[in-house]
């Protein structure tokens, strides 16, 4: 995985987007249909990050099998780091002295830059400017394994290795910080104590204060009976089961969906777990936005988001992408141009919401999707496509963000928290039914010569469960 991608993930990891409530309370439990299924992060197009479960155990065995000289290491402390250095990469890894008991390891922060205060664990920010801070994780040598596949870095500018707190310092900075909105990472190693420290500062904490935040920590360490290398024999039966668990769930992810299984344009999609059906009814492509047809601006989610990119005449403006593979690597940055597309849909509330049979209620209808990319492979199936297009985070464009739409043609909720938590949302009469448009933004290259055969659109309202895609078609697929 690229730097650039976990600097990106960081960046999403260490802050709270401003999505609506859709995603985090209604729509929440038909999430809990994919928590249930996943150990890993799941999206509509995802980009896989292996999950950091107990995985150490098969790595601290190979490891213990290749260290020699257990006798000279115990004199050295719990481990000795290996650093590579080649061009603009720096790759960190440990052998470990499993002679010596692991500890537990925490560390509370004396200093922190003005405003900043704890928000959750491990991460500190100003209330008015929340993501937007320090994190400070401490590993131990149990989970540091764990964390092995976060300590490959590359556009690397310059390693500062110093002392802070009487322990080697490792102060990392990355190339083109303004591009990519990079942040800094510093490193505190102790081998004689057994533990690391590894605190991240946001693009927009100076480098200064971090250090300053490394120099006052208060680390603490302790003995902890139950912490150990090897897994019980109870503790690899639960792994297996789990490793077997995640790779069924995985293939059912990677077996697409058949034409066949597709709704098409005209057809009523139904989904039982919000008793709501969809029906695409048309979807075309427009160069300007004022051209939509009934187009206001009551109906835009987030002006913020929109009028920074919008033309005079109603076009979108370029802007910097970076074209991503399946990994995450970077293979290319490029301009690009969206254009708008404007999807009509038919939904009917066919369920009242008291009526469902697992005892759950609602009080709303979920109107919006997403634009789900996909290609269609060898076995004829479809499936999501495996590289994506993320803006260069200097542009800070996020109108395409979780490529959702940015505007419902009739919103009820159009002010103050409601607007904020629910404008995608309608109460509905059992039986009502609400013709609606919602726009989105796209890049025109992946609309080529006005063709949406690899765009299939995805209702929050089917529950988004990424082994058993409900996709709805734009146009006839072959």
């Amino acid at each position: 995985m690229s730097e650039d991608r976990k600097r990106l993930e960081e960046q999403v990891l260490n802050q709270t987007l401003p999505i609506p409530e859709i995603t985090e309370t209604k729509i929440q439990a038909a999430y809990d249909i994919v928590r249930a299924k996943s150990r890993q992060q799941a999206k509509v197009q995802p980009i896989r990050k292996r999950s950091l479960r107990h995985v150490w155990a098969a790595g601290l065995a190979a490891a213990l099998i290749a260290v020699s000289g257990l006798g000279v290491m115990a004199s050295m402390g719990y481990f000795t780091k290996n650093v590579q250095e080649e061009g603009n990469q720096v790759s960190y890894s440990f052998e470990l002295n499993y002679e010596l008991k692991p500890v537990e390891v925490q560390a509370e922060p004396t200093y922190l830059p003005n405003g900043m205060k704890l928000q959750e664990e491990g991460k500190y920010c100003a209330d008015d400017n929340y993501g937007h801070g320090i994190s400070i994780m401490p590993m131990n040598m149990v989970n540091i394994d764990s964390q092995r596949e976060q300590m490959d870095f590359t556009h690397v500018e310059k390693v500062e290795k110093t002392t802070i707190q009487n322990m080697e310092a490792h102060i990392i900075t990355y190339q083109e910080r303004d591009k990519y909105l990079s942040g800094e990472d510093l490193f505190l190693f102790n081998p004689e104590q057994g533990y690391v420290i590894r605190i991240y500062g946001d693009y927009e904490v100076p480098v200064d204060e971090v250090i300053k935040v490394a120099e006052g920590l208060q680390i603490t360490v302790s003995e902890n009976a139950d912490l150990a290398y090897d897994l019980t024999p109870e503790e690899q039966q639960k792994q297996a089961a789990q490793d077997t668990e995640d790779a069924q769930w995985q293939a059912q992810v990677e077996k697409g969906v058949t034409t066949d299984e597709i709704t098409k344009v005209g057809e009523a999609l139904k989904c039982e777990f919000f008793g709501t059906s969809y029906t695409v009814k048309e979807a075309k492509i427009y160069d300007s936005l004022y051209d939509v047809p009934g187009y206001t601006d009551q109906g835009v989610y987030d002006m913020e988001r929109l009028s920074p990119w919008l033309n005079a005449d109603g076009t979108h403006k370029s802007y910097q992408r970076m074209h991503l593979d399946q990994e995450g690597e970077v293979l290319a940055e490029e301009t690009a141009t969206p254009k708008f597309l404007a999807v009509q849909v038919s939904a009917q509330q066919y369920m009242g919401y008291d009526e469902f049979p697992d005892g759950g209620t609602w009080d709303s209808t979920a109107l919006d999707a997403s634009l789900v990319y996909v290609e269609k492979r060898a076995d004829g199936t479809w499936n999501f496509k495996k590289d994506t297009y993320e803006a260069v985070p200097s542009e800070r464009y996020e109108l395409q963000m979780d490529d959702s739409a940015f505007y419902l043609s009739q919103p009820e909720n159009r002010s103050g928290e409601e607007r904020l938590h629910s404008f995608f949302y309608r109460s509905m009469e059992k039986g009502e039914t609400i013709e609606y448009t919602l726009i989105f933004a796209v890049d025109a290259d992946q609309m080529p010569e006005g063709s949406l055969a690899n765009i299939v659109l995805q209702f929050n309202g089917t529950g988004n469960d990424p082994t058993n895609p409900m996709w709805s078609a734009l146009q006839e697929m072959n």
